[in-house]
């Protein structure tokens, strides 16, 4: 490097000797000078670099080894892409575009015939030897054959079925219903997990096998439900027997089924499956057909609607048929009065007292029934402070001018009506006609024979104030 640098400063025109030995001057700005100047020669000695070189290769990290998930995906149904029949047409471009889903059929048992055991004694040994039946390769025809004709559990209700799949994992699970010993009617529904069937969901539900009324997706987002229900009797009172349905769904997240009603659905007929508002979305239907006997009461008839709202089905339209009997308009005026609905309550009120296409639904009821519905009419114009509350009170004298033959609530009129123009004071009034009635119990005791579907009374719903 030495003879090259000296070469370059030959070239720049600088004398060699001048930087050297600028000691012997025993100048330090010649020093200074030449320092400077040397840093600059060395800069340009560098090579200069290549116009045309290639990127300098950066190496890409090594990848951290994790876990590989295998697991079928849930089946596309065949939807038209211009999304005919879908509040939204983009609903069906995404879901034609899913991937094809590959069940793995490999986990479940291979199909066999193996025998079924003996009949258990308990609902608990039924389940197991159930799923030990599956586990052993038997399939959901054989298991119904074997708990119709061997364990005679299945009934006209009960079924097994192994068609549909809860779980989106590609196989089907394998649902029965059936009547166990010792629990009554059981709904069991059993997966096949790592070569066995092992139950995912039971229900004891009493009475006989409980019926399936629906197996399929009911909310068009491709995820199967069951709407199953069971026929129930009270045990004290055989002849007051209902439907109760439930309706269920998987829940991958919790790993378990759930309900999607807030509660078991009474109903006195059979649940039905429809579309009446044509959405792909099927509502639960409960039409009320039972008039109502001398155990339940009268009941009113009509239809009511359950439908999806996005988590839950929940009640969506009522369609009630007008009442056919006075004490059921009595029933509703009451309810309206207890939420202090006043001017519903008074208004149903006198519609009691006027319509005679009302039936009766006792022989005493002309009477009785006339009687409350002028009392409670008039403590609703006492609440509103109405000017119809003196003619009330008129009327319900006039109608009943003997107050030795009357029914209670005559004189609970003339009791509230006395303390009333006392005090003007609706609790005062009240206190008195409490007083009467726990001398008088009939008042509460004519109210509380209609039946088990009918509201209950206490002493001090008949004057609330």
């Amino acid at each position: 490097m030495i003879r090259p640098l000296y070469a370059r400063l030959a070239h720049l025109g600088i004398q060699q000797t001048r930087c050297i030995a600028p000691l012997q001057r025993n100048s330090f700005a010649r020093l200074l000078y030449c320092s400077l100047l040397s840093v600059i020669l060395l800069a340009a000695c560098q090579p200069a670099a290549p116009l045309n070189a290639p990127p300098t290769a950066i190496p890409f990290p090594t990848m951290t080894p994790g876990r590989v998930l295998r697991g079928p995906l849930a089946t596309v149904p065949a939807l038209p892409l211009d999304g005919g029949g879908l509040a939204n047409p983009a609903t069906a471009v995404a879901l034609a575009n899913l991937p094809t889903p590959t069940p793995s059929y490999g986990a479940c048992p291979p199909s066999a015939a193996p025998p079924i055991s003996a009949r258990p004694a308990t609902g608990r040994e039924m389940s197991a030897d159930i799923a030990g039946f599956l586990s052993a390769g038997g399939s959901a025809a054989a298991l119904d054959q074997a708990l119709r004709n061997d364990w005679d559990v299945l009934g006209d209700s009960g079924v097994v079925r192994g068609d549909v799949d809860f779980t989106g994992e590609g196989a089907a699970e394998v649902i029965v219903s059936y009547n166990a010993p010792d629990e009554g009617g059981t709904l069991l529904i059993l997966s096949c997990i790592s070569g066995l069937y092992a139950p995912l969901y039971q229900s004891n539900t009493g009475g006989p096998a409980p019926q399936i009324i629906l197996a399929g997706d009911m909310t068009f987002d491709r995820k199967s439900e069951v709407l199953f229900t069971s026929f129930v009797c009270a045990d004290d009172s055989p002849d007051d027997c209902a439907y109760r349905s439930q309706l269920l769904t998987w829940n991958g997240a919790e790993g378990r089924f759930v309900s999607l009603l807030n509660r078991p659905l009474g109903s006195t007929t059979l649940p039905s499956v429809g579309d009446p508002d044509n959405d792909s979305v099927l509502e639960v239907i409960v039409r009320l057909d039972d008039p109502g006997s001398e155990t339940t009461g009268p009941l009113r008839t009509g239809v009511n609607i359950y439908d999806w709202d996005g988590s839950s089905y929940v009640l969506s339209i009522v369609q009630l048929d007008p009442p056919r009997f006075q004490i059921q308009i009595i029933h509703e005026a009451d309810q309206a009065f207890a939420r202090l609905e006043a001017d519903q309550a008074i208004s149903l009120y006198e519609l009691a007292l006027s319509d005679t296409a009302l039936r009766f639904w006792l022989n005493d009821e002309p009477f009785t029934l006339k009687s409350y519905a002028y009392y409670r009419l008039l403590l609703a114009y006492a609440y509103t402070e109405d000017d119809q509350l003196l003619p009330t009170y008129q009327a319900a004298l006039q109608a009943f001018p003997d107050p030795a033959t009357a029914p209670v609530y005559v004189a609970m009129v003339s009791t509230f009506w006395n303390a009333w123009q006392l005090t003007n004071n609706l609790n005062s009034a009240c206190r008195q006609v409490q007083a009467l009635i726990a001398q008088r119990p009939e008042a509460v005791t004519l109210l509380n024979r209609y039946g088990s579907r009918s509201p209950v009374y206490s002493a001090q719903d008949l004057c609330p104030f």
